[in-house]
């Protein structure tokens, strides 16, 4: 699991690359397992832990009228309450498809008050939900299970209609609510824990508020007439949205991965029936569009090949399912999850030399190669990686990592630092330009990096501790105006931590 969310966490600590660690690298994907079986229980604790917090520290919304800036601030925390808490997906090449998806359907929609955003989930449920603000989340069990392009973007769509319609603002101001920690909580319910949980949380009037927030039918059909204009102006297939509603309630009734998105979108059978109909009084020219998919299968590859369990990421490459060089590139990386160091080895070389220039290829064999110590071999795929895809930053974390064990440590701070000009709030990219700066010596810039870590990973206790510590090493001027700057970033969320 090398993405700039789950890697980097792992190799903060693990960076020495001596070679009982690579065994606990090679264990990751167990670990993984055990963080998405206790996904549920999670946000179970994040939704109580909102109600928790303490009412002074919790922002009031306007009264009267649930207004563009009430949203838009919601909205932020929300942003930082998910990406915060549960397992975000920061693989670039993931990544940038999702949101190249979400700016050619956002071309389409009228002007927003609000920029529109999108997060990929690491969990296997099929799942989208738009919260306040314009903030968008998928789950990767939708690139798991959906088959093709229009289809995901069909999903998308019917989320982007829920914002241009202003579906959640509205019942937010109808249910008046007035204390956003509660409200925070409310939504983390209806969006990721269901009506049981809000339930047990707040008790039968609570629950109550819960409901008012739920879309109704009303919405739902609206959106799905909304969405479907938005996919058909974007130039998509527009059997991609029925598509998808069908596959997701077919794992529904066969037990597949748990289709959450089913549970918040009522009259499911119903609404089918109807865009099935809107479709079929299409023009030919639309009904029968062609689409491309080879972007879908690069991103859908690296979901099946790191998100899923071991044993069903080798069976679906093994069966060819892409049919492209992406199969044996999947088989790599799910062998090498597997322990299966040989075979892994095999297939990466059949992946390289069935597409010798594609830096997705080189950069997870120049992962696989730092993994087994051979520094040489590493540094030539992950070099040509970050040059033929200078955005790729997973790649150019590689690096630094290749230049640590290689104790270039001075160039490694150097490619840190230009991943942090891009990820600014990547917690674990602080945390390794952390210790890198330590071993160095450089006791306050270190502690600062480990308090960016903490504050954006959410961990209150070892942001404050680094605090203090980076305070005892504070001389300068700039140094002491840095530490402000940390103190004012830790109070704005200071409420939404652990």
């Amino acid at each position: 699991m090398t993405t700039l969310g789950s890697f980097f966490h792992l190799f903060v600590s693990n960076f020495h690359l001596r070679r009982d660690e690579d065994q606990q690298v090679n264990n990751e994907s167990a670990f993984f397992r055990l963080r998405i079986g206790a996904h549920c229980f999670a946000i179970f604790l994040l939704i109580l832990s909102l109600l928790l917090l303490p009412q002074a520290a919790s922002a009031q919304l306007s009264l009267g009228r649930f207004t563009i800036s009430d949203e838009v601030e919601l909205g932020r925390k929300f942003n930082i309450l998910i990406r915060s808490r549960l397992p975000m997906v920061e693989d670039p090449e993931i990544l940038e498809y999702v949101q190249g998806i979400l700016e050619r359907l956002n071309q389409q929609m009228p002007p927003q008050p609000f920029p529109v955003q999108i997060g990929v989930i690491r969990h296997g449920a099929l799942n989208a939900f738009a919260g306040p603000g314009g903030h968008i989340f998928v789950h990767t069990g939708l690139l798991q299970h959906l088959e093709n392009e229009s289809e995901f973007a069909g999903v998308v769509a019917h989320e982007l209609a829920h914002v241009s319609q202003r579906h959640i603002a509205r019942r937010i101001e109808k249910a008046q609510f007035v204390n956003l920690a509660t409200l925070l909580g409310v939504l983390a319910s209806v969006f990721l824990g269901g009506d049981a949980q809000s339930a047990l949380l707040y008790g039968s009037v609570a629950a109550g508020q819960s409901a008012m927030l739920s879309y109704s039918r009303e919405d739902e059909r609206e959106a799905d007439q909304v969405g479907m204009n938005y996919l058909i102006a974007a130039g998509l297939r527009p059997q991609g949205m029925v598509h998808s509603f069908e596959t997701i309630r077919k794992l529904r009734w066969l037990g597949g991965s748990a289709p959450l998105y089913l549970s918040t979108h009522p009259g499911i059978d119903e609404r089918i029936g109807s865009m099935k109909d809107r479709v079929d009084r299409l023009p030919a020219h639309i009904r029968e569009r062609e689409e491309n998919n080879d972007n879908y299968l690069r991103a859908r590859m690296l979901v099946m090949a790191r998100y899923t369990e071991p044993d069903q990421a080798l069976a679906f490459f093994r069966g060819r399912e892409l049919g492209s060089c992406l199969d044996d590139l999947g088989l790599a990386i799910a062998l090498d999850r597997g322990n299966q160091t040989a075979e892994a080895q095999a297939a990466y070389e059949r992946a390289l030399a069935c597409s010798p220039n594609d830096p997705l290829i080189l950069r997870e064999a120049g992962v696989f190669f730092l993994r087994l110590g051979n520094f040489d071999e590493s540094a030539r795929r992950l070099q040509e990686a970050v040059l033929r895809n200078p955005r790729d930053l997973m790649a150019l974390f590689h690096y630094a990592r290749l230049q640590i064990a290689v104790n270039q440590e001075d160039e490694a701070i150097k490619l840190l630092e230009r991943i942090l000009k891009h990820l600014p709030e990547q917690s674990s990219v602080h945390a390794l330009l952390g210790r890198v700066l330590g071993q160095t010596g450089r006791l306050f810039s270190a502690h600062t990096h480990l308090a960016y870590a903490a504050i954006y990973s959410g961990d209150k206790k070892q942001a404050g501790f680094h605090m203090a510590r980076a305070e005892e090493h504070a001389r300068s001027t700039q140094e002491k105006s840095e530490l402000e700057k940390i103190r004012e970033i830790l109070k704005e969320r200071e409420e939404l931590m652990r």
